[in-house]
């Protein structure tokens, strides 16, 4: 009777020991099962094609020769099943759908702002006076163009105690109206002096003086006539003693100008205002 029932415990052991390792094979699959399957399915393709390329050569009359079974990859590994999820996954698998709703389009474009346009306002009065034109400009019909010419060089001729000579002056006007009077400006060295007298040239006024030069104006004659020419002598004296070697003064000048009421208009061509001349004094 206990020999029976030793046996009895015997298979009711081994019987639970078997279903545990059925429900752990089940539950825990070999990792390895995927991987020597597809080594068998690579050896079997190998295999195959080998005996395949054998047959061919032994038809065509060439030495049988075995192709060698590569051996089984190492780097064939089958991924493991997943038994676990994540709770993040499953947390939300249980919560369901969320209840938030999408974002919501606008119904239509929208319309960009327009810029208001700068307008006057209405209520300003408007004046109905018409905006008056620029007057223009008279174009001068009358201006100034009067000339003078002297010869460049005067040579002096030596006295008891000075040089004295002539200087024949002509003065023009090409201008479009004659001038009651006209101003002539002198420049002299300061060793010499003029005489108008026999002219009808005014007084003389001393302006200023350098070292080696003096200013004097003169007042002019009467009106030179239009497109006309008047002409005088000045008399010219240098005022040191004869003798010795010859020399020159230079800086004599005889300018030009109109007087309107004590005003000096411009000049249309002032290039021809001024005429000067060079003293000349010989060696005696």
């Amino acid at each position: 009777m206990e020999q029976r029932n030793e046996r009895a415990d015997w298979l009711a052991a081994a019987f639970d020991e078997l279903s545990t390792a059925g429900f752990q094979q089940v539950d825990e699959p070999d990792p390895d099962v995927p991987r020597r399957r597809a080594y068998r399915r690579l050896r079997n393709r190998v295999v195959s094609s080998g005996i395949a390329a054998a047959v061919l050569v032994a038809v065509g009359g060439v030495s049988l020769v075995r192709p060698v079974a590569a051996p089984p990859p190492t780097d064939v590994i089958a991924p493991s099943p997943v038994t676990d999820f994540p709770s993040v996954q499953m947390e939300s698998l249980a919560a369901g759908p969320t209840s938030q709703s999408p974002t919501s389009l606008p119904s239509g474009p929208s319309t960009p702002t327009a810029t208001p346009s700068a307008s006057p306002p209405t209520d300003r009065p408007t004046s109905s006076r018409p905006t008056p034109r620029p007057k223009p400009t008279p174009t001068p019909t009358r201006y100034v163009d009067l000339s003078i010419s002297a010869p460049r060089s005067l040579t002096l001729e030596p006295s008891d105690t000075a040089y004295t000579g002539t200087l024949d002056v002509t003065m023009g006007n090409a201008a479009t109206r004659s001038y009651d009077a006209g101003d002539l400006i002198v420049v002299l060295p300061v060793e010499a002096t003029i005489s108008l007298k026999g002219t009808n040239i005014g007084g003389c006024f001393h302006q200023g003086q350098t070292d080696d030069l003096k200013t004097m104006t003169c007042t002019g004659d009467g009106p030179i006539p239009l497109g006309g020419t008047r002409s005088y002598q000045i008399a010219v004296t240098v005022n040191i003693a004869p003798g010795g070697p010859a020399r020159t003064l230079t800086g004599f000048a005889l300018t030009v100008r109109a007087n309107v009421g004590g005003k000096f208009p411009a000049d249309r061509s002032p290039g021809d205002n001024t005429a000067a001349t060079t003293l000349q004094l010989p060696a005696s």
